[in-house]
């Protein structure tokens, strides 16, 4: 049976999200990813942040990182300065941790492709998110298909037919592989995706019969925010 990586959802431990504090509780977890999320600022430094923010346009990395900023967009920042992708890259490479960034804005991938050329993380960094355009501009990054949510709601019947759109879809745009909300993920499809040399990842499991039912259907990757829990049910199939 096919044991899925473990990826740890930012925020995984009981530090804020995007924060260096939560990216090293996601490295010490044993989890073979690190997910995080990734806007640009303006001068078009990559930070760690989920949600837009007008500061985004308006700041510089530096000028963003100041206190009284950061704090304006959360109470998070008032203990922990804003990260930047710079630093996750940094301190992943000597750990050979896998990254999943989650693009949030469309103005991030550049940005983001340049670091990952600088770093030369090609092969150890996967892109989901808002990653339009990215993975034929940039065919030596691995590049996430992100697929419907919700899929075709009410027309279960037809679920045969959105397997093979969205795997059509991955493989004629050059991605790596499926992005998928866990709910949407069923055998047709990963079976389908496997057979065109896909992979398939799921997101953002923490119920532990979800995850059983996920490594059952022979997925690649599940997201969690429970990394212990995921890592110790694979374990249990280990002999499987």
């Amino acid at each position: 049976m096919r044991k899925p990586l473990t990826a740890a959802h930012t925020g995984c431990g009981v530090h804020p999200d995007n924060t260096l504090a939560s990216f090293f509780e996601a490295m010490e977890s044993g989890a073979h990813i690190a997910e995080v999320d990734v806007h640009v600022t303006l001068g078009d430094t990559c930070v760690l942040l989920h949600d837009h923010s007008p500061a985004l346009h308006k700041y510089t990395y530096e000028e963003l990182n100041a206190p009284e900023v950061r704090e304006s967009i959360s109470p998070d920042y008032a203990e922990h300065e804003i990260a930047t992708l710079e630093q996750i890259l940094r301190i992943s490479d000597a750990r050979d941790m896998l990254l999943n960034l989650d693009l949030k804005s469309t103005d991030a991938i550049d940005p983001t492709a340049k670091l990952i050329h600088r770093f030369a993380a090609q092969k150890r960094v996967f892109i989901t998110g808002a990653s339009d355009t990215m993975a034929a501009k940039y065919p030596d990054i691995k590049v996430m298909y992100n697929t419907p949510y919700p899929w075709l709601e009410g027309k279960g019947e037809r679920y045969v037919e959105f397997a093979d759109s969205v795997c059509r879809t991955a493989r004629i745009g050059g991605y790596a592989g499926l992005n998928m909300e866990s709910s949407t993920c069923r055998q047709e499809v990963v079976d389908r995706a496997h057979a065109e040399g896909l992979l398939v990842w799921v997101y953002t499991v923490n119920d532990p019969q979800e995850m059983k039912r996920l490594i059952g259907l022979g997925v690649d990757a599940i997201t969690t925010r429970v990394p212990g829990l995921l890592l110790s049910i694979n374990e249990e199939y280990k002999n499987v």
